[in-house]
């Protein structure tokens, strides 16, 4: 075990923060749990979505509003603390610096295609887009982070045990063909093992009176029913005049609501596009990969011990 309960301190003058980061799936929680860190205060968003009595449940971005302003209060009182977060955004690093607290990060990496299986292995998952652009995100900030924090970084690999070998090497070969070739393998995985789904969609259901006026508004329009973004937004635009004024928007509305979605989707798919070409790019970039020169547990063990002390 990671020892840091009696490490961290808890003075105001120097109050200390240890950043755990790392994209969806990469495995945080599973070296989080190596750590001793009885009585010390630990943020995680997790926290909120699973808790069935909290706003945040099963709502990952409420959960991450209230975790940010657990954190922002932890500040204010200058309590050392111990943060589970993406760390995409290397702003909120830079607050906690400028606010005068001494950081120590650990960089859980995974590899894309590792972080991919795991999100959809777990019980609640993000969208696959989403992990992909996390992933970019994150690991491309690993030298500014290592700069920005003067070497109080240490990378944790987590290759599951060679469990997924096999879905690796085919991700890095369909990697060398570009986002296409991402795509494709993405395609083919999804359809034999049944995921790609999130759970934190949520369908707009309808009453059943609701329903039938609402089929007759839209009769004869041509939307992609199969398509959750694109029912999604009809019905949304739909019901929230209904709602408010007891009957539909109207025709115009509606198909204008299906070109918004149609022009913003085609937008998501560009930027999709480029965060899987990035993601080939580093998987074969030798510069990327010699920055995840890595730490055992024992060896962050450490490191994390010696900048607590």
């Amino acid at each position: 075990m990671i020892k840091l309960t009696d490490l961290i301190l808890e003075a105001k003058d120097q109050p200390k923060a240890v950043i755990m980061a790392g994209g969806a799936g990469a495995g945080k929680s599973y070296l989080l749990n190596q750590l001793d860190l009885r009585g010390i205060q630990s943020f995680n968003p997790d926290n909120y979505v699973e808790d069935p009595n909290h706003p945040g449940y099963k709502n990952l971005s409420k959960a991450t509003a209230q975790t940010n302003q657990d954190v922002a209060q932890a500040i204010d009182s200058r309590s050392s603390f111990v943060w589970d977060t993406t760390a995409s955004n290397p702003a909120k690093v830079k607050e906690l610096l400028a606010a005068g607290y001494d950081v120590y990060m650990v960089m859980v990496y995974t590899h894309p295609m590792i972080s991919y299986i795991s999100n959809f292995k777990r019980e609640r998952n993000i969208p696959g887009a989403a992990v992909f652009q996390t992933w970019r995100n994150v690991y491309q900030l690993i030298a500014d982070y290592n700069k920005m924090l003067k070497g109080n970084l240490s990378i944790f690999v987590n290759d599951r045990g060679g469990e997924y070998d096999q879905e690796v090497k085919g991700f890095n070969v369909a990697a060398k063909n570009g986002a296409e070739g991402i795509a494709d393998y993405l395609q083919a995985y999804n359809k034999k093992n049944d995921v790609g789904a999130s759970t934190f969609r949520k369908p707009i259901e309808l009453a059943q009176d609701q329903e039938q006026e609402f089929l007759k508004d839209t009769q004869g329009m041509d939307w992609d029913k199969e398509s959750y973004g694109e029912d999604r937004a009809i019905k949304d635009t739909w019901l929230k005049a209904y709602e408010k004024n007891g009957v539909g928007p109207g025709a115009d509305k509606l198909k204008a609501a299906i070109v918004k979605y149609r022009d913003n989707k085609d937008k998501q798919n560009q930027r999709e596009k480029e965060v899987l070409d990035n993601i080939a790019d580093m998987v074969y970039s030798p510069v990327f990969q010699e920055l995840l020169k890595h730490s055992t547990s024992a060896e962050i063990d450490s490191n994390v011990q010696n900048f607590l002390a």
